[in-house]
């Protein structure tokens, strides 16, 4: 009796864990606690090997700034609407770029044998509802009826990659497919362009910001700097500076935005939305 009670007390521990269900905060976001992360598997339904693939295929897309991927898969999620998670999931991390909503977010939940899909706005134009429900029952589908979850996902993934390279939201495709050669001319002032107008810019910049506003002089010095207000978006700075001539303090503050479009500590996804575009399958 004396060594059953051990083993009772492991089953009970591995069924209250596999039974778990997540809420939306519940799911941990990745990409904020490593940049080269895309998929977010709190309970090891994917192999190792595929999630290095699927990282790698998201993180193509988004260094070429084509798309920002998400993936999630899960036991189960708490409430009956998977669609809906998904939506508040992925809208919460804010997947794709805010100027481009360009954001495609992936959920699988196993115990429920549903998947979803979702898309921003800026990609619901390469991947409608009907493409991507096509590539749910063509690439997905098949492997997860069998339980093989890795296969399923990769494949979609890989299927999804192919269509978005290549489209309107690939500016480094459609250049490429132009096949014109540029002017020398054209070049010339591209060329001028990058180099003049920014240094301009910043030796004008540095000058306007070393101006004190009450002698005219070119004497503020920098002081300190303090951020005074902080959210997953942006972060606020403010930077204290004196004049060494008149001896003025000045204070400015400067909001800076938290996505470098790569990911990073602290920085997640974008700051996209999800407009309700996308499509579900069940096996």
């Amino acid at each position: 009796m004396k060594r059953l009670i051990p083993l009772l007390l492991t089953l009970c521990v591995a069924a209250g864990a596999a039974a778990k269900t997540y809420g939306v905060r519940d799911i941990p976001d990745v990409q904020r606690a490593d940049r080269t992360r895309y998929v977010s598997d709190p309970d090891g339904i994917l192999s190792a090997a595929a999630v290095a693939r699927i990282d790698s295929v998201c993180a193509s897309l988004r260094e070429r700034n084509i798309a920002q991927v998400a993936v999630v898969a899960v036991g189960d999620i708490e409430g009956g609407d998977v669609f809906g998670f998904a939506i508040e999931l992925f809208g919460s991390w804010g997947v794709g770029r805010g100027d481009r909503d360009n954001g495609v977010g992936i959920l699988l939940v196993r115990d429920r044998r549903e998947i979803r899909i979702v898309t921003g706005d800026g990609a619901e134009g390469v991947l409608p509802d009907a493409v991507v429900k096509r590539i749910q029952m063509k690439y997905m589908l098949p492997y997860f009826r069998e339980g093989d979850y890795s296969a399923g996902m990769t494949a979609g993934v890989e299927a999804l990659a192919r269509r978005l390279e290549g489209s309107e939201l690939d500016l480094g495709g459609t250049d490429a497919a132009s096949g014109g050669a540029m002017p020398a001319w054209a070049i010339l002032v591209i060329v001028l362009g990058c180099v003049a107008v920014p240094l301009g810019a910043s030796v004008w910049g540095y000058y306007r910001r070393k101006r004190c506003p009450r002698c005219h002089r070119y004497t503020l010095g920098l002081r300190s700097q303090e951020v005074v207000r902080s959210t997953p978006a942006c972060k606020v700075i403010e930077y204290t500076f004196v004049c060494t001539n008149c001896g003025e303090v000045v204070r400015r503050q400067v909001r800076s935005e938290r996505d470098n479009h790569l990911g990073g500590p602290g920085g997640g996804f974008g700051g996209g939305h999800f407009g309700g575009g996308g499509a579900g399958s069940r096996w």
